[in-house]
């Protein structure tokens, strides 16, 4: 029975629980970038596995999502997620 001023759990579709999963990401590399100039990509892409449970491909995406708004860059070849240069 619905009581008027009860707390109401409400239900996310699912665009609105990608955006605050990815915000969630970035906001956790940017507080590991600002203590460090750069970052392991693979022990990076492990934390979130563990602490969000995505797949590694999804979280790929998601990165790729945030190294193209200028969140920060991802460099493959050195196995590590950088800070974007500031001009």
């Amino acid at each position: 029975m619905h009581t008027p001023g009860a707390f109401l759990m409400v239900r996310k579709d699912g665009a609105e629980a990608k955006k605050e999963r990815m915000e969630r990401i970035a906001r956790k590399i940017q507080a590991a970038l600002y203590k460090e100039k750069q970052i392991p990509l693979s022990k990076t892409i492990a934390e979130i596995e563990y602490d969000f449970g995505l797949t590694r491909e999804k979280i790929r995406e998601y990165l790729q999502t945030l190294e193209n708004l200028g969140q920060f860059m991802i460099d493959e070849e050195g196995n590590k997620i950088k800070k974007t240069t500031e001009t």
